[in-house]
């Protein structure tokens, strides 16, 4: 009896009550810290949704729960702390439903195209086979958080399926990718990684012909360089370097001119101002990949990567992306995604329309025109929709290659069940903080 009376007085302690408070304002505190230097995705993971964040929370709302069943039965001048203290644990089990039922997420689509489902921040790995290169089947799908699976050299992540292994050693989760090509002995066409020096430019570039493809030239200001396989292309300009592929041996001509052959490491003269050209670089036959180099911190160009190992193989594979592993009579396909979850309807954007600053190319506000149902309506920055329990902000977009005008709009959608709670409780602790001040200003005339 006496130990249950400690454990009754300890969990409607007034200490208690301070230690929950400052330990969710630290970690609160902490938290935002985290959010401001890395994202939103980090702090969740590391704070906002951490077993050390869920024991503080419980904490309080044990405690509220027994300070409030320790006054009962409750009289009128309990009105203002049983509100506060009712709201509070309707504030708490809001965010619970929003924790765990709650999405947020995004959505991308072109003018034209149909939306049926959003993009979320975790992530899944799925492993496809196919005999012919067009019927695919999945043998694998799984979420996968690698950020606290850490797969090393030492410690691999191993996914085992159809008598294949599939081993994943390293995990960046802010890397930035840069395209590269390494020699094979057959397949793969010709490829080049050169340096073009002057006072105007320096440049190091990679030039690479895609199976079926003869010819591929690259224009750098008025000059043109052209890689060819055609023993007997011609060049098209007067300021046209073209190198030709012929086996292993690697030629190149300017403006027509003889051919001369050219080996890594060999300088000339371009013609061109003080252009001298550098090749580094020649694979008569090359395969093309993406290696990915880890980053302290995310930016606007970091994506999550995974390093994957297949007999004897070793690639790089970013978000949202697939490899393929060939083998003599079959073929995998590894993707690495984010999470999709189903809208249960369709958005289809009709149009995006963006305006600029006067005598400026930074936007100065955007908007989607999309339609669902018999419904046409349209999302801009500060009119988002609400649909089915939904809710669409138009958070951003994507230019073209070239420039040019935005291919893609981009939104931001979340869906908060908890939300309705959160008013309700806020609404209670509001009120119960009126009637504890009243109370007090009228304790005190008196």
């Amino acid at each position: 009896m006496a130990g249950f009376q400690l454990v009754y007085k300890f969990f409607i302690s007034l200490k208690l009550a301070v230690f929950t408070l400052s330990s969710w304002a630290v970690l609160t505190a902490i938290g935002t810290f985290v959010e401001s230097k890395y994202n939103q995705e980090l702090a969740n993971k590391l704070i906002y949704h951490s077993l050390w964040m869920h024991s503080v929370l419980l904490l309080l709302a044990v405690n509220l729960a027994m300070v409030l069943i320790d006054r009962w039965p409750w009289k009128k001048q309990h009105a203002g702390f049983v509100l506060a203290h009712i709201g509070i644990l309707i504030l708490l089990l809001g965010s619970f439903f929003t924790r765990y039922f709650g999405v947020d997420g995004s959505l991308r689509f072109k003018e034209g195209e149909k939306a049926s489902s959003l993009s979320v921040s975790d992530m899944e790995i799925k492993i496809y086979s196919s005999y012919d290169g067009k019927k695919f089947s999945l043998l694998y799908e799984e979420p996968v958080d690698m950020f606290f699976i850490r797969p090393t050299e030492k410690k691999s992540y191993v996914i085992s399926i159809a008598g294949e292994q599939f081993v994943i050693d390293r995990h960046w989760p802010f890397a930035v990718g840069r395209e590269t090509f390494k020699p094979v002995k057959k397949g793969g066409g010709p490829a080049i990684r050169f340096h073009l020096e002057g006072t105007q430019a320096n440049i190091v570039e990679w030039m690479r012909l895609d199976i079926g493809k003869n010819t591929l030239s690259q224009s750098f200001g008025p000059a043109v360089v052209s890689l060819t396989t055609d023993k007997n292309y011609k060049a098209q300009a007067d300021k046209e370097l073209v190198l030709f592929s012929e086996g292993k041996k690697l030629f190149y001509s300017l403006a027509q001119g003889e051919k001369k052959r050219l080996s890594p490491g060999k300088v000339f003269s371009t013609g061109w101002m003080d252009f001298q050209f550098r090749l580094l670089e020649f694979f008569p036959n090359s395969q093309r990949e993406f290696i990915f180099e880890s980053r302290d911190r995310p930016s606007d160009v970091t994506v999550k990567a995974i390093r994957i190992i297949h007999q004897g193989q070793t690639v790089w594979l970013g978000q949202n992306s697939h490899i393929r592993f060939f083998k003599e009579n079959r073929m995998y396909a590894v993707a690495y995604l984010n999470t999709t979850y189903p809208l249960g309807f369709d958005l289809k954007l009709l149009d995006f329309r963006m305006t600029k600053y006067q005598g400026s190319a930074k936007a100065k506000s955007y908007e989607s025109e999309v339609h669902f149902g018999d419904q046409t309506t349209v999302i801009s920055m500060n009119e988002p929709l609400k649909h089915s329990g939904y809710t669409f902000y138009q958070s951003s977009f994507e230019p073209s290659q070239d420039g040019g005008e935005p291919v893609i709009s981009i939104l931001s959608v979340n869906r908060d069940p908890g939300r309705i709670l959160k008013y309700i409780g806020s609404a209670f602790v509001v009120a119960g903080i009126i009637l504890l001040f009243y109370r007090r200003k009228m304790a005190v005339r008196i």
